[in-house]
């Protein structure tokens, strides 16, 4: 029997356009976390060094439905897909999403890595944490 798994993760970087990038990202973020939380999709949004890097996850139909919201998103462009797989269980489970800097830039690449420590390599390698 094949296992066919429920769950899909897509990461990916665009760059945002807006004038107002900091008030895009906190728009971007209470949206994801209004809609992300009843299609049960959590994950992690990063700005910085002039880019988004997001990781959604969750059921793979809501995944394909949010990504394909996130594509139109006039807010960002040059969106390139930089993993897109099927996986057993979402590693961020318990965020709607996680966003990075937040109100507090000086501390974002610490506390990026304070909520990457318990994932794998493979989910790390898209973020910036040194």
């Amino acid at each position: 029997m094949i296992h066919v798994s429920p769950y899909r993760r897509i990461v990916y970087s665009s760059r945002p356009v807006g004038d107002d990038v900091r008030a895009d990202h906190q728009a971007i973020l209470a949206t994801s976390r209004r809609n992300n939380g009843m299609d049960g999709i959590s994950g992690l949004l990063w700005i910085g060094e002039g880019q988004y890097r997001q990781l959604i996850e969750g059921p793979a139909d809501s995944i394909a439905e949010a990504f394909e919201r996130i594509a139109r998103d006039p807010r960002h462009t040059d969106i390139a897909i930089l993993d897109d797989r099927m996986i057993d269980a979402p590693a961020f489970g318990e965020w709607a999403m996680a966003g990075l800097p937040g109100d507090r830039p000086s501390d974002a690449e610490a506390r990026l890595r304070l909520l990457l420590r318990n994932s794998e390599d493979e989910i790390r390698r898209f973020f910036p944490v040194t």
